[in-house]
């Protein structure tokens, strides 16, 4: 089985793209994949929580960390956790490397970053791994397994309907308090805890939708409303479509999408 990847990715409205502080990865960190193999393709995405300093710092961290783990950390709640606290034992070196640029470029941590910096820096994060088996009658079984805190998602698409979506399934779930990982945290069985995981079974020409809660809350919305949003974001940077700016500015003008970081990676196999 093989399998295409695109990514798309834009800061909140008003912002530059320095400000983004959402964070993506692959297995080959690639922004474009058009020909994979399905079997081992690994994807991160994380989004670093605005009220946090160094949000997006920590959630380039944590996607990195997480694309080279896949797919042992999705085994168990344990071994997700494990990671997660590796992750944040690599927070210490980063953000000692980020003080001695500070310092080197004379602008040293000030009195009041001080508390913010003690509390360290929180984002969600959600882990996708696919794999190909083969089996006794000549054929293969792929599946994707995914493993998160917090409110990115995923939405499984099939035949032109919504099969899965996880870990939320009402738009009304998103909300401004999603659970989150913080760079301090070296509490595995907390992590374990709010940490959640699901399996699913992909066939030829399925489709699966990774984003941050931006997108992913506009996409339950439109999908509660009887639309098909896949269709549109089929279409993306198409000949005669829409580019994802596009897409995300007009539907923050309308007021159907939060003006946020908006990140999607869309993932079809064959």
């Amino acid at each position: 089985m093989r399998a295409s990847i695109s990514s798309h990715c834009l800061h909140k409205g008003g912002g530059s793209e320095e400000e983004y502080e959402d964070a993506f990865a692959t297995t080959a960190d690639l922004q474009t994949l058009e020909d994979v193999a399905a079997d081992g393709l690994r994807i991160a995405i994380s989004d670093g929580a605005s009220e946090s300093i160094l949000a997006g710092r920590w959630a380039r961290l944590l996607v990195r960390h997480f694309t080279t783990v896949i797919p042992n950390v999705l085994d168990t709640r344990d071994t997700f956790a494990y990671h997660a606290v590796l992750a944040a034992e690599q927070w210490e070196h980063s953000i000692s490397e980020y003080v001695a640029e500070r310092e080197a470029g004379g602008r040293p941590i000030q009195w009041y970053e001080q508390p913010k910096m003690e509390r360290g820096a929180f984002a969600t994060l959600l882990a996708v791994g696919l794999s190909v088996t083969p089996q006794e009658d000549g054929g293969s079984l792929a599946t994707w397994v995914a493993a998160g805190i917090g409110d990115c998602a995923l939405f499984h698409i099939r035949e032109n309907r919504l099969l899965t979506s996880f870990p939320m399934i009402d738009s009304a779930e998103f909300t401004s308090s999603p659970a989150l990982l913080n760079s301090k945290n070296r509490d595995r069985e907390l992590i374990a805890e709010r940490m959640k995981t699901h399996v699913g079974i992909l066939r030829q020409k399925d489709h699966l939708y990774i984003c941050t809660d931006a997108v992913a809350a506009w996409f339950l919305e439109q999908v509660e409303r009887e639309g098909r949003p896949w269709e549109t974001l089929n279409d993306l940077d198409a000949a005669e479509g829409m580019t994802f700016a596009d897409l995300v500015d007009e539907e923050r003008a309308g007021g159907r999408m939060r003006n946020d970081d908006s990140t999607l990676i869309h993932v079809t196999v064959w």
